[in-house]
């Protein structure tokens, strides 16, 4: 098993456990492979999370109203996906903030 392929297992590990944000796979990514730029573990999460996302194994979507309940994205994992990296490519390039929970959360699929 490679590298990337642990990460991600690592990723969707969390995500069973409960409910993940973006800073969960940024953390993962810090741990395994090190670093102190916030970005570029950002780029490089971002990278493993939209793949899995891709393959369906982390859905992304919002905590619901009622206790527990987690409402998936209605969109397709392609297009979920690209709007993860087009939301990453903002916050990278400056013109949004990196935010906790934000854009999403994330659950096992």
């Amino acid at each position: 098993m490679n590298n990337e392929t642990q990460m991600m297992d690592d990723i969707v590990a969390e995500a069973r456990a409960d409910w993940i944000d973006m800073g969960h796979a940024i953390g993962i990514v810090s741990l395994d492979e090190g670093g102190d730029d916030d970005l570029a573990l950002l780029r490089r999460a971002a990278g493993l999370v939209t793949q899995l996302v891709r393959e369906g194994r982390l859905i992304p979507g919002d905590i619901g109203t009622e206790p527990g309940a987690f409402i998936p994205w209605p969109s397709s994992r392609e297009d979920s996906a690209r709007y993860l990296e087009e939301y990453v490519d903002q916050v990278v390039g400056g013109a949004k903030p990196f935010e906790p929970w934000q854009p999403c959360m994330f659950a096992a699929g």
